[in-house]
């Protein structure tokens, strides 16, 4: 097998990104696009030691799961990857990649239990950010990024978001370019907005905007502050404007330097029956519905008896140890970012939640002085970033063995690895997928562990 070579394969799985996978040669074969069970011909584009990758070139034998993607840019895009899958077909794949990955590690788990999906699985996105990018020649584009490019491609509508916020943050940015102000060039760091950030409360309605600015001195502009307040107040679900200033030539969305320019500092949503207050930079799971989904699989699963000590680790704006609050008897907190700790004290305020105590710091220094304080947790909650938990917070989970132990994870593969190192002292009950990013490749799970 050659570069360039078409040659008949057959795709015997799909991977991580929904990539399908051959066998050609005692080469494994990585094919986007295409899905298990097909015959097709395809062409070699790269070859390496241990893989190649391959594009469909002809399709012998297609799929019955295999639909007509619903979105013009579907496939250029860099968001949705799993578009042309049926979407039960979707739900099993992400199962079966669970498994796989929990297998891959050897590990005894009670139940691997269905994907827990959407019934109406478009438009669940609460928060957009789309970059605003001008060339050379003065062109400025508003939408996503193309795959493994920071080129921008425009849509006419973006399916898997809130379809106010979407077709909002395109008007603001098309508002913002109509009055003079440019879009972002990467190449040489020119220009006014970076990006357009747009948040909406799913079960409340109150959406927020922020536009993230190249110069400090545009947060004082008042022309930039007037066209913000002019906009919000012609939009009456707006209730908050903010300017973020990020200087950077980074990849991250967000600088440090926040204003609010108009109206309320925050926006509020429901899970459960709990209110939460979202600011610009708070972390709040972007499918609402699918949130309540997971924290209900969460708390059953758990099976509290009210009488506990939970530790809520890596707790954000404390919407789980909030959600848990009322079937515990204390809840401590431990967060790095020092906004999401603030929020998680003002949630706790609004929920009249009188149990609860949140902390700023890493969760390997914080967890220390709880141990300093002779506080000792029956239920340990954790929700990780996508690198899953460090050695340090293992040994530390593993040190104060609590009865049980919740990890919500955004990243099956680190769940796995950090299932494995826990499950030295623990029996792994329950591992529940749910679909948090249908059409995408993507998927969250919730796992219970009970001391041996």
């Amino acid at each position: 097998m050659n570069k360039n070579d078409i040659v008949h394969l057959e795709i015997i799985d799909n991977g991580m990104n929904f990539e399908g996978i051959a066998r050609k040669d005692n080469l494994v074969v990585f094919v986007p696009g295409a899905i298990i069970g097909e015959s097709i011909y395809a062409k070699v584009i790269k070859i390496n030691k241990n893989y190649a990758i391959a594009k469909i070139d002809e399709m012998e034998t297609q799929s019955r799961y295999r639909v007509k993607p619903f979105c013009e840019v579907f496939g250029k895009c860099g968001g949705c990857s799993a578009q042309h899958i049926e979407y039960d077909m979707q739900l099993l794949l992400k199962n079966k990649l669970v498994k796989n990955l929990l297998d891959k590690q050897k590990l005894e788990v009670g139940k691997v239990e269905n994907t827990i999906g959407m019934g109406l699985p478009y438009y669940y996105r609460n928060k957009v950010q789309y970059p605003v990018r001008s060339s050379n020649d003065g062109n400025t584009k508003v939408g996503f990024y193309l795959k493994r490019s920071h080129n921008v491609i425009e849509n006419n509508c973006c399916y898997i978001q809130n379809r106010v916020i979407d077709m909002l943050a395109k008007d603001i940015a098309q508002y913002l370019i109509k009055e003079g102000f440019l879009g972002y060039n990467e190449e040489d760091g020119t220009g006014d907005i970076r990006h357009i950030l747009v948040r909406r409360g799913y079960h409340t309605a109150e959406v927020l905007v922020c536009i993230i600015v190249n110069k400090e001195e545009l947060v004082y502009d008042s022309k930039l502050r007037d066209v913000l307040k002019k906009f919000a107040k012609e939009n009456e679900n707006i209730v908050s404007c903010y300017i973020n200033v990020n200087e950077n030539r980074t990849n991250e969305i967000l600088g440090s330097k926040l204003e609010l320019v108009y109206g309320a500092e925050y926006i509020t949503d429901l899970i459960g029956k709990y209110k939460y207050c979202i600011s610009p930079k708070s972390f709040f799971q972007v499918n609402t519905l699918q949130a309540e989904a997971l924290y209900l699989v969460l708390k059953n699963r758990l099976n509290l008896n009210g009488n506990e000590v939970l530790f809520d680790l890596y707790s954000g704006v404390g919407s789980i140890g909030i959600f848990l609050s009322e079937n515990v008897s204390k809840v401590y907190g431990i967060e790095i970012e020092e906004d999401a700790v603030k929020m998680a004290n003002i949630n706790i305020i609004e929920n009249n939640v009188k149990n609860a105590e949140y902390i700023a710091g890493s969760v390997e220094d914080k967890i220390v002085e709880f141990e300093k304080r002779n506080i000792k947790p029956d239920v340990i909650v954790v929700d990780p970033p996508r690198k899953g938990l460090d050695e340090k917070s293992i040994e530390y989970i593993l040190k104060f063995s609590p009865k049980k132990i919740g990890y919500v994870s955004c990243n099956p593969a680190t769940l796995a690895r950090d299932l494995k190192m826990l499950s030295v002292k623990y029996n792994i009950q329950t591992v529940t997928p749910v679909d948090m990013f249908p059409h995408t490749d993507n998927i969250e799970c919730v796992s219970v562990l009970k001391l041996k």
